[in-house]
């Protein structure tokens, strides 16, 4: 059974052609949604050398070089580490960017960027994090 067939069996009230072109639409939108939902890394390292690269060190360690100056009682994670990156979930990563350590339960000392970077500079810069895993 087709997926057109499908969708008319299930709701006959609509002409075939009809539900046809509702699911195209459908699978367009999803199509373009998830196209700008993606981030770009090489924009991301950018974004993480002038916001996080002090406290997450420059390559994404947790080894930056303001920890000692703020006396964080624990480093960040060390997301060029396979494990650890696979870890975190897109959604966990998103949150901490956004609304920051405190919010979620994490270091305080983590800020919040919610105000500093739009939705796709957040997508950018969780590719980037993405990226540096080994």
């Amino acid at each position: 059974m087709s997926l057109q067939s499908f969708a008319v069996n299930r709701s006959s009230k609509f002409p075939p052609r009809i539900v046809a072109a509702v699911l195209v639409a459908g699978v367009a939108f999803a199509i373009h949604t998830s196209a700008l939902a993606a981030g770009d890394s090489q924009a991301g390292a950018k974004i993480f050398a002038q916001n996080c690269a002090r406290c997450h060190g420059a390559g994404g360690k947790g080894d930056g070089p303001d920890l000692v100056k703020l006396q964080a009682a624990v480093s960040p994670d060390n997301w060029t580490d396979k494990e650890t990156n696979n870890g975190l979930t897109d959604d966990f990563i998103i949150s901490m960017i956004t609304k920051g350590g405190k919010a979620n339960g994490k270091s305080r000392i983590m800020p919040a960027f919610a105000d500093k970077l739009n939705h796709q500079q957040a997508q950018d810069l969780l590719a980037f994090i993405r990226s540096v895993a080994k």
